[in-house]
């Protein structure tokens, strides 16, 4: 035994992870791939759980280093080499955006950036290496989150849904958070009392693509462009038809960028039109409606949506969820913007008491402990 050297003390791991608080530190960059979200969380277990939403920041990506990580979501353009290496390239640049800041924390719980989601076929993929991380930050890192659960036949997602229950819906079913990522997704309670969560189809995915391919823009700011289009019904009707296999599908159901894409747009006609804008005002209401329909049939009983992501700042789109018949609700900034970070936050600190969410969620074939541990020994 000369030749090892003990690095790693599994006693005081053990001891760290069952302190009645932690500081951690959640890493989500979303698949809109425009920054990484940090958040210093602290978690109190008392009588109740608690958390305080102690440090949040988001560290925009360089445009080069963004199209890498999106020319990943592109068979066509991607290649093992081009994956390969960028898993690593990932997460030393979020490494280096960790340590600018100087948050301290006991742990970090890490997302990774999903290139490609696959449940149906049994597989997902976040890249994103957490070794790294781990080394560069000594510190211990939970991550894979998602991994666990398509192993047991379960979506995968959207796995924000646990922090939604626990902190944001409570007991009242007749309220769902909405989180208008790059995917919309909906947390509630069904009338049975059971927690459930689905993506209802896009979130601001598609509006960036009309807004960057059309309009030479980064995105829809505040509604503002989309604002000034009108609505093409003839566009909005054919949209509406070609999901209405995904609408039908009870929940748990997850979809991704692999569907709501250009040539999702193509196939719809929308890149037909000569009005960009009204592209874009279809497209956003299209967003709204696919919110309604999916509620409408599988949680008729909602009538108020809080509601969190980007989407929440484009006025157009939370006053189509208002003409809509919703009641909706604009929580505080932080709140819209670090949710996702909190949420892994709060996935990393069940990772490490051991405790497993509802296998509702996801439909996975039973509960499970999501995430995975890699250390800085």
């Amino acid at each position: 035994m000369n030749h090892f050297v003990r690095l790693g003390n599994w006693e005081e791991l053990l001891q760290l992870f069952e302190k009645k608080q932690h500081v951690v530190l959640g890493l989500m960059s979303g698949t809109s791939a425009d920054g990484l979200d940090i958040a210093q969380v602290k978690f109190s277990w008392n009588r109740h759980l608690n958390f305080e939403l102690l440090n949040a920041v988001t560290v925009s990506y360089e445009q080069t280093f963004r199209e890498k990580i999106v020319r990943s979501y592109d068979r066509r353009s991607s290649s093992v080499d081009h994956v390969t290496v960028l898993n690593y390239e990932i997460a030393r640049k979020h490494a280096e955006m960790v340590k600018t800041y100087n948050f301290q924390c006991d742990f970090v719980a890490y997302h990774g950036q999903t290139v490609w989601h696959a449940p149906t076929q049994g597989a997902t993929l976040q890249l994103g290496e957490a070794d790294v991380l781990a080394v560069e930050l000594q510190k211990p890192v939970v991550h894979s989150f998602r991994t666990k659960d398509v192993a047991l036949s379960g979506e995968g997602a959207p796995i924000s849904a646990y922090f939604d229950l626990v902190f944001l819906i409570g007991s009242d079913p007749s309220t769902a958070v909405l989180n208008v990522g790059g995917i919309a997704n909906v947390t509630a309670i069904d009338e049975k009392g059971n927690p459930i969560a689905f993506d209802t189809g896009p979130g601001n995915c598609l509006i960036d693509t009309v807004v960057r391919n059309f309009l030479n823009r980064d995105f829809d700011e505040g509604g503002s462009l989309s604002r000034e289009g009108r609505i093409n019904p003839d566009l909005l009707s054919r949209m509406m038809e070609h999901e209405r296999d995904y609408i039908l599908r009870k929940p748990p159901k997850t979809t991704g960028r692999e569907v709501y894409n250009m040539e999702f747009l193509k196939e719809v006609g929308a890149t037909r039109l000569f009005q960009p804008k009204d592209t874009l005002r279809t497209v956003v209401m299209f967003t709204a409606k696919m919110v309604k329909e999916n509620l409408t049939l599988h949680l008729p009983h909602v009538k108020r949506l809080i509601v969190t992501g980007g989407g929440a700042y484009n006025q157009t789109l939370v006053e189509d969820l208002r003409q809509l018949g919703f009641e909706v609700k604009i929580p505080e900034k932080k709140l819209i913007d670090f949710r996702e970070a909190v949420a892994i936050a709060f996935l990393g600190e069940l990772f490490v008491k051991g405790l497993a969410p509802s296998k509702n969620v996801t439909g996975a074939r039973r509960s499970c402990v999501m995430g995975k541990l890699a250390l800085p020994w």
